[in-house]
């Protein structure tokens, strides 16, 4: 009898009860060298025959389970994880029934499993993913055309990658090919649950530099998706709201296991912000969770110490501040319940630069004051004071000058329209001067009757704002406030260099006069969803790519360049035109072609308010 056993995907004391059992017993073991743990051999009777199958052939295990089999013997085939993902056990199975030999299979802790433990994470989030993909990149394994990584990457799935460390720059080129955001989150895992087991947190874009700067290339799962760093809405299993076979619902529905925090009193939100709450204290954590219920907030965007986290399904931190530099780069808004001295001493580490800092607000936790302690006005902080402080009747303590004295502010004017600033200098010394008296501003979009107190539409000075996306400086000191709204489409060859395409990109914009800070996207047709010159550039840029077919570019009208030749190549007479339009609005920009390369430029529309 030969029994197949999985051995668990490292640690000894992860073998299951039954095959520790059959090990026990067995008078030959046949065990995967290379990947099972050294330890479970010393369960082995004595006397018991150990073979290490990683230097052997498929025709020499057999030989030796056959031989087994002629003695009456007990033979274990001893695999790593678990023996039915990757365990090549299917060759062996056919071997067995074709040559009348009996057997059974006792499955392993997979290192699927492993990984997830070591992320601490759960693959299925509610609302993130309920959809888990397991595979392998081609290899000497050759993995089926349907199945590979670009066509299982466009599901947006949570995907787990075996066998694959030493092919991360390929695997890497098929997740984004397939349209994975570059900074969709990954994480290798190597030696799960092993004494030497390490975790290295990236995105899709850095996966093989990550394994390459710490040499890895064997031995570890890819994990790819937003399970790895998402809000997510709490299941129903537990809601005390939701009757199941075993309970019925509760009337009083108070508890902390909700989807957001029960009985919301408005359904406003913070919109396109992430958002991280702090809490010290049980009043800080009610406040709290009466937060999480004005802004639809999961209980879940709560941390605090396992003290109070635990009793309020909060998460939970042994040590916060271990955790603060993680917590600080991924979130867009950080709010503080506590005193100012807790939070200024816990982000002090983190910061970096008001371009790139969150907003920070720091709420008393008897809810009387909101104060904005960091990013005021680029990352939004006074308003969201404003807003917090309206929500829980509170008094917003701001203290930016411009705020102070009720005077335009151009970097959260900016902000609040998604613009784009020159200069940050520049930005403080205009400050500075409408703190002191007018400013001129002019831009290429009308003006509104009223303007803000701090500026006039003065078209002499020193120091002056423009609005516009082209490179202009009407004033000797000029910040040119830029809106993100320009849509490059773009054509190219097939495998031309990202520099190439930068080069072009370049020159075409310049040629036009317009500041590269205004393109907040790039358009393509959806063949070019694998050029890797293209990506490259993309990613180079910060930019999200949106591919179209050729039949959404024919049925955009207008003037455009047509070629036959690009016609019968890709199915359209003119790429970059098309999908700048698509993407864009109005062509702004008309083709323009530098080395392989079509570059044109849509324009959304937009305006000024105040």
């Amino acid at each position: 009898m030969v029994h197949l056993i999985g051995a668990g995907c490292g640690a000894a004391d992860l073998i299951t009860l039954r095959g520790k059992r059959l090990l026990e017993t067995a008078d030959v073991i046949l065990y995967a060298g290379s990947l099972v743990n050294r330890e479970l051999l010393s369960l082995a009777k004595p006397g018991c025959q150990l073979y290490d199958s990683a230097k052997m052939t498929l025709d020499e295990v057999l030989s030796v389970i056959e031989q087994a089999e002629t003695e009456n013997l007990i033979t274990v085939r001893l695999h790593s994880g678990d023996p039915s993902l990757y365990g090549a056990i299917g060759e062996q199975m056919r071997e067995f029934d074709r040559r009348g030999i009996a057997y059974d299979i006792t499955p392993g802790v997979s290192a699927l499993s492993g990984a997830a433990a070591a992320l601490k994470a759960e693959y299925t989030l509610p609302g993130v993913s309920q959809t888990v993909i397991l595979t392998r990149v081609s290899g000497n394994t050759e993995v089926p055309p349907s199945e590979n990584l670009s066509a299982l990457s466009a599901h947006g799935a949570t995907m787990v990658l075996f066998l694959s460390t030493g092919l991360l720059e390929k695997a890497q080129r098929e997740l984004l090919a397939g349209g994975l955001s570059p900074d969709t989150p990954a994480a290798i895992v190597y030696k799960a649950t092993w004494p030497d087991e390490k975790i290295l947190r990236c995105t899709v874009s850095t996966l093989a530099g990550t394994a390459r700067a710490n040499r890895l290339t064997k031995t570890a799962l890819i994990a790819v998706g937003k399970f790895l760093d998402a809000d997510f809405s709490f299941s129903r299993l537990y809601d005390p709201a939701f009757s199941t076979g075993f309970r019925t619902a509760q009337k009083s529905v108070g508890t902390a296991c909700e989807t957001t925090a029960p009985d919301s009193d408005g359904d406003d939100t913070i919109p396109e912000k992430k958002t991280a709450l702090f809490c010290f204290s049980d009043q800080g954590a009610r406040l709290a969770i009466r937060l999480c219920r004005l802004f639809s907030l999961p209980l879940s965007s709560v941390h605090s110490i396992e003290k109070f986290a635990a009793g309020y399904g909060f998460c939970s931190h042994e040590r916060l501040s271990a955790d603060m530099g993680a917590l600080f780069s991924s979130h867009d808004l950080l709010l503080f319940i506590g005193a100012c001295g807790i939070a200024a001493r816990s982000i002090a580490p983190c910061l970096k630069g008001k371009a790139v800092d969150p907003a920070v607000l720091v709420v008393d936790d008897q809810g009387r004051y909101v104060i904005p302690l960091l990013s005021g006005h680029i990352g939004g902080a006074n308003d969201l004071a404003r807003r917090v402080a309206q929500k829980i009747g509170a008094l917003p303590v701001i203290t930016t000058a411009t705020d102070s004295a009720a005077r335009f502010s151009c970097d959260a004017w900016a902000a609040q329209h998604n613009c784009a600033l020159s200069s940050l200098q520049t930005a403080k010394e205009i400050s500075a001067a409408i703190l002191t008296g007018d400013v001129g501003i002019s831009s290429e979009y009308p003006l509104p009757d009223c303007l803000p107190l701090g500026l006039s539409r003065q078209d002499k000075g020193k120091t002056g704002i423009y609005v516009g996306i082209y490179d202009k400086t009407p004033y000797p000191d000029t910040l040119r406030l830029i809106p993100r709204i320009v849509t490059l489409g773009i054509g190219c060859r097939r495998d031309i260099p990202a520099e190439t395409i930068a080069r072009a990109v370049t020159e075409s914009l310049q040629k036009a006069g317009i500041d590269w800070r205004a393109v907040c996207q790039i358009a393509t047709i959806d063949l070019k969803r694998s050029e890797t010159g293209l990506l490259a550039f993309a990613q180079s840029m910060g930019l999200p790519i949106r591919f179209y077919s050729a039949q959404e570019l024919a049925a955009i009208q207008g003037p455009f360049s047509e070629s036959a030749f690009v016609e019968r190549t890709v199915g359209v007479g003119c790429v970059c035109e098309r999908a700048a339009v698509c993407g864009g609005g109005s062509l702004l920009l008309s083709k323009t072609v530098c080395d392989g390369v079509t570059v044109a430029a849509g324009r959304k529309d937009w305006e000024i308010s105040f």
